[in-house]
Parts: structure tokens; C-alpha cells; sequence
């Protein structure tokens, strides 16, 4: 995503040394949105690398002295890009700039909610939640997979055990069978919300290969 807007950064300003006055204006007004849109989604990916970084989508390292700290910083920073991203949106005036940004805030505001899950299951004797909690936290491993690789490649994927894609596929099939085959269980809520993120992340993927082609 950063070298493809960095690409379009360098296009427009270099269209802006060739155009008349009057094109070199919207060229630069146009130039001035993308320089900060990246800004913004800079700070949402900030905060998503800061969070999976330290390794916080393990609920029981959050309040373990540096991770604290971080916990709320990648909190902090995400709220800052979509804040900014939301500022940004009356200004994003093509269709294609207008889908982005609302497919990037949508994300964001996701994964943000998903992060912000501090339920952890204890062990007992009832079989249905221990199941349930099983498959949510297979599902959950996947998409984490998925969103560090995809994203950030191997500045977090050190080892690799698939595609991201099959990680996508793998934890949709987790998520599915709570709701499913678990659904009196009391983890259906928490794996909605992992089920729309990874449908959002989804669509973010295929609109980054849109823009690649």
C-alpha cells in the first residue's frame, strides 16, 4: 500500500512541472489529499504493526509492564488515523478515492473493536464453550496470520505456514462452525465481530490488487 500511493506521489508531482496553471492547481490540491491519506493510514498501521509487534492479540500479555504501555499506544494511534481518515472523507471526491478511504476507515474502526476484545475463556467442565473457545481462537490465529502477512510481510511472518490466503479461508471455517455447529455457546458475539473484520480485510486485499492492475 505505502509503495503504491508513493508511486502515485511521485506521478503527480511530476505532472505538476509539465501542466498549465490552472491543472498544476487541482494536480496539487489532489497531491496534498494523498500525502495525507497516507499520513493517516501511516497511524492506522502504525498502531496494527505496534499491536501485533509485541504480540498483543494475546490478551494476557496486555498488562505485563512495556506491553501495557504499548497496548494503549496502538490503541491511541489507530484512533488517530481514523480521526484523521474521517476529516478526509468530504474531501475524497473521485469514486475510486471514495471507496478507498471508506474501505480503509471501515477497517480500521474493525480491527480497532476486535483489538479491543479483553475476554479470555478459563477451562471448565462444559464441553460446548470449551469447543466454542477452541475453534474462536483457531480462527483468531489465522486471521492474525493473515492480516501480518499481507500487511507487513516478513517484518512480522519470520516462519511461514501458508499463504495469507489460505490463512483468510482457514479462519473463516473456524468462525463458521462456532455459529454454527457452537451457537448456544457464549462466544458467538466475539466471533461476529472476527467474521466482519475478516470480511472487510478481504475486500481491502482485493482493492489493493485492483490498484496494482
Amino acid at each position: 500500500m505505502t509503495e503504491l500511493n508513493l508511486a502515485y506521489e511521485t506521478a503527480l508531482e511530476y505532472f505538476t512541472s509539465v501542466y498549465d496553471a490552472e491543472t498544476e492547481s487541482e494536480i496539487s490540491s489532489d497531491l496534498a489529499f494523498i500525502k495525507n491519506l497516507n499520513r493517516s493510514v501511516s497511524k492506522v498501521f502504525e498502531g496494527i504493526y505496534t499491536y501485533y509487534q509485541y504480540g498483543l492479540e494475546n490478551v494476557h500479555l496486555r498488562n505485563e509492564g512495556t506491553r501495557k504501555f504499548r497496548y494503549s499506544e496502538s490503541i491511541k494511534y489507530i484512533r488517530h488515523g481514523i480521526g484523521s481518515l474521517e476529516t478526509l472523507k468530504p474531501l475524497a471526491v473521485t469514486e475510486s478515492k471514495s471507496e478507498y478511504i471508506n474501505l480503509i476507515i471501515d477497517f480500521s474502526k474493525a480491527f480497532l473493536q476486535s483489538m479491543l476484545i479483553k475476554r479470555h475463556h478459563i477451562p471448565s467442565s462444559n464441553a460446548l464453550e470449551n469447543d466454542a473457545h477452541k475453534h474462536y481462537r483457531q480462527g483468531s490465529s489465522h486471521l492474525d496470520y493473515a492480516i501480518k502477512d499481507a500487511l507487513f510481510g516478513d517484518r512480522l511472518i519470520q516462519i511461514r505456514s501458508g499463504t495469507f490466503y489460505s490463512k483468510i479461508s482457514l479462519g473463516y471455517e473456524e468462525f463458521m462452525l462456532v455459529v454454527t455447529r457452537y451457537y448456544k455457546s457464549s462466544w458467538v458475539s466475539e466471533t461476529l465481530l472476527k467474521i466482519y473484520l475478516l470480511d472487510i480485510f478481504t475486500k481491502v486485499i482485493q482493492l489493493l490488487n485492483k490498484m496494482r492492475y
